[in-house]
């Protein structure tokens, strides 16, 4: 588990116990990356920044469900089932486009150089395959572990493994 969804899940844990204040920590360590999953489905900043206050209360009313574990994975989990709620309560289909769930922006301030640098990774992402983007977005944005990779996608951990640094070497050398 990384240091930052272990972090996230001290965070739940003590919002279980009715800290407020986790929230707010919560908000400035990952709401950037929510909206950008909720974007990345809605296709529309207004819905996107709705879809991301309909997660931060479905956290606070579901957090006694969370018993430690990935706390990233949990929170962008139920990010991404109130986005596609959101669609369907508008009677629209998710179309999910790969390359929108990269976009580093947040709606909190970034300063210029940290913005110029998100843009060449995004731009590196959007050479890569759809294969190599898809595990990307598996293990760096949703935090998955190769075992969850290899079940979401049907293949051997050990393939993962290869596919993942094959992907990971080629993105790179875009970036040099």
């Amino acid at each position: 588990m990384s240091e930052l969804s272990a972090r996230i899940a001290e965070l739940i844990l003590r919002l279980q116990k009715g800290d407020s204040y986790a929230l707010d920590e919560i908000l400035r360590l990952i709401g950037g990356r929510m909206m950008s999953l909720a974007l990345g489905v809605t296709k529309n900043r207004a819905d996107a920044e709705d879809v991301v206050q309909t997660a931060f209360i479905k956290l606070v009313q579901n957090a006694g469900q969370f018993h430690g574990g990935n706390g990233y994975g949990f929170i962008m989990k139920i990010t991404q089932n109130a986005a596609l709620d959101f669609l369907r309560g508008k009677g629209r289909r998710a179309e999910i486009c790969i390359d929108d769930c990269f976009s580093l922006t947040s709606f909190g301030g970034y300063d210029e150089e940290r913005m110029t640098s998100s843009l060449t990774l995004e731009q590196a992402i959007a050479k890569l395959p759809v294969y190599g983007k898809k595990l990307i977005y598996y293990r760096y944005y949703m935090d998955m572990t190769i075992r969850e990779i290899a079940k979401t996608t049907g293949k051997s951990k050990s393939q993962i493994q290869r596919d993942l640094e094959e992907t990971e070497k080629l993105l790179k050398e875009y970036l040099v």
